[in-house]
């Protein structure tokens, strides 16, 4: 597919469900065609790929294990021969297990760091190379309150987001004189699968109600939404915001302001 001149091309790694497909859904009403990666739910990419293509916007799907190196290396070849590379790069792809420290094994932790840190850094690196030959580039890391404050039974998850930062503050650095931004995002707890599965496992070593009493101590008694994510994802990757690099920014529904809410499950 020859590139569409003057659009820009955008990849959303994890963009079949949740907080990823609302980005891709809104990046893609921009006129920004929107790549969606995905590791095992194309059925859920294809979806999020016809809604896009019902909106008259533009877009492809891959498949791509992000803590698989190889699979990594196929989607960056197959993006850059079909279209020559992308403009904007969201990492949103990773995963997260509850558990106890003393329980978590070491399989479990090493996944999580290679999905969430190694997998995003390496995507990066395979794919910055078109934005530094254009000077323009945009490029967004998913990261979570729970890398800012730790979060209790989120060790390894914690980690690997706080590890994030670290690389998108450097990076953001190195990256100044390309005209390339490189920024955070810190979800808090959000009203989907992931969020609600962390609540359900509390539940099931004892605590009761979690996500109500969660819900009591946070100053808008709500979780931040899918969508309130997306819009400050778009707005990030926009031209207006050109002046803002190597921020880390949260989007949690005032949890953060809550001493204990995101550090400890204090109730």
């Amino acid at each position: 597919m020859t590139p569409v001149f003057n659009m820009k091309y955008a990849l959303i790694t994890g963009g079949d469900r949740g907080i990823g497909r609302s980005i891709a859904l809104k990046l893609s009403s921009q006129n920004i065609f929107t790549i969606i990666s995905y590791r095992k739910r194309e059925d859920e990419a294809i979806t999020t790929l016809n809604y896009i293509k019902s909106k008259n916007g533009q877009g492809d799907v891959i498949r791509a294990d992000i803590s698989n190196k190889e699979d990594i290396e196929k989607m960056a070849n197959y993006i850059k021969e079909k279209y020559g590379g992308i403009d904007i790069l969201i990492n949103n792809a990773g995963v997260g297990f509850s558990s106890k420290f003393v329980e978590i094994s070491y399989e479990s932790f090493v996944k999580q760091i290679q999905t969430n840190l190694i997998g995003s850094f390496y995507v990066t690196k395979l794919l910055i190379d078109n934005m530094i030959k254009k000077k323009w580039g945009r490029i967004v890391f998913m990261s979570s309150i729970a890398g800012i404050f730790g979060a209790e039974y989120l060790t390894a998850y914690s980690a690997a987001k706080a590890g994030l930062i670290g690389l998108a503050k450097s990076l953001a650095i190195e990256m100044a004189k390309n005209n390339i931004t490189v920024n955070v995002v810190a979800p808090g707890f959000i009203e989907t699968k992931l969020g609600k599965s962390y609540f359900e496992w509390l539940d099931s070593i004892g605590y009761r109600e979690s996500e109500k009493n969660y819900l009591s101590i946070i100053p808008s008694n709500r979780l931040a939404s899918e969508e309130e994510v997306a819009s400050l994802v778009s707005f990030l990757v926009s031209e207006e915001a050109s002046g803002i690099t190597g921020q880390v920014i949260g989007v949690d529904a005032g949890a953060s302001l809550t001493p204990g809410s995101v550090y400890k499950v204090n109730y």
